[in-house]
């Protein structure tokens, strides 16, 4: 079996893209900015909920239809076709998805139902956890099982800072990627990751402890400089790189900092930038977030081949 590295190289190449498409569906901002989508997707394919009234003895679940309107104000549901949507207008030009786990948790049962439905449409990306996930060893078994054999996905976000018991058992399964916190993007990194170069410590430790090549790193493009110097550290771990849409990265700067037209082994991570974009940019919404992850993904892959 082709552990998580090498896999990550294959998806990139067969998609031709180094895109990975966050989605953050914050249910406010669904309603604000894709309701008449939405809307639309609910006309031409109506969505059924299935539940038991109250009382009710039978353990057979009763299919209700339920006007699109009031649908989208249960924010499972419209938190799910927002998905979809982006999922859609996106795969073309998408070699990965990245659900974060605090936009689902709370109604989506964990953001479980995401990989299924990636794959569900013949989806070639790769499906990846944000959770940042870790613990003593025994919990973080439990989710690391919950993440991996429940749920499917190819990869998850752990942070380390707890060591390696604690990142151990998410490395059990070499066909699947563990991205490791290292050089975030926000500007929080300042109180921990940078003090005393704690950053690289990580790098050194992401690279021994990679015994069965799916380990990755998390680092962020807001700190081109010292994306360089992780590189230096880990040449050869897969790096996802988010911070280039709404927090302001320079992209070109990051991917030089990389090496991303020698080594191919990264992801670019936009959310809000593609699942949100500027009503400007197209006549409609799942026009406008297509064109946002094309435009991203012809711009990575510009720089890659100049």
């Amino acid at each position: 079996m082709t552990n998580f590295n090498e896999r990550l190289v294959q998806v990139c190449q067969r998609q031709r893209s180094h895109l990975c498409v966050g989605l953050d569906p914050e249910h406010d901002k669904v309603l604000q900015r894709m309701r008449e989508d939405l809307l639309a997707m609910l006309e031409a394919q109506p969505y059924t909920l299935n539940f038991l009234t109250s009382g009710e003895q039978t353990s057979a679940a009763a299919p209700v239809r339920i006007p699109p309107e009031q649908l989208l104000e249960q924010p499972e549901v419209a938190k799910e076709l927002a998905c979809e949507l982006v999922v859609r207008a996106t795969a073309p030009f998408a070699a990965a998805f990245k659900p974060n786990a605090a936009f689902f948790e709370l109604e989506m049962g964990g953001g479980v139902s995401i990989p299924e439905l990636v794959h569900s449409m013949g989806g070639q990306q790769l499906v990846i956890f944000d959770g940042k996930r870790a613990d003593i060893g025994n919990t973080s078994r439990q989710y690391a099982r919950a993440i991996f054999e429940q749920a499917h996905f190819d990869a998850v976000t752990v942070n380390p800072l707890m060591g390696w018991d604690a990142v151990e058992p998410f490395l059990q399964w070499p066909e699947r990627g563990v991205f490791l916190l290292c050089l975030t993007s926000n500007p929080g990194a300042d109180d921990f990751l940078l003090t005393n170069d704690l950053y690289l410590r990580i790098a050194e430790k992401a690279v021994a402890w990679n015994h069965n090549d799916n380990i990755g790193l998390v680092v962020g493009a807001t700190r081109p400089e010292l994306a360089a110097r992780v590189r230096e550290v880990a040449p050869n771990l897969p790096f996802l790189v988010p911070g280039v849409g709404a927090q302001g990265g320079s992209l070109s700067e990051t991917l030089d900092a990389i090496g991303a037209r020698e080594n191919p082994r990264f992801l670019v991570n936009a959310s809000r930038s593609i699942m949100f974009p500027s009503s400007e940019e197209s006549g409609n919404v799942t026009r406008a977030i297509a064109e946002a992850a094309r435009a991203l993904r012809d711009a990575i892959e510009g720089f890659r081949n100049k």
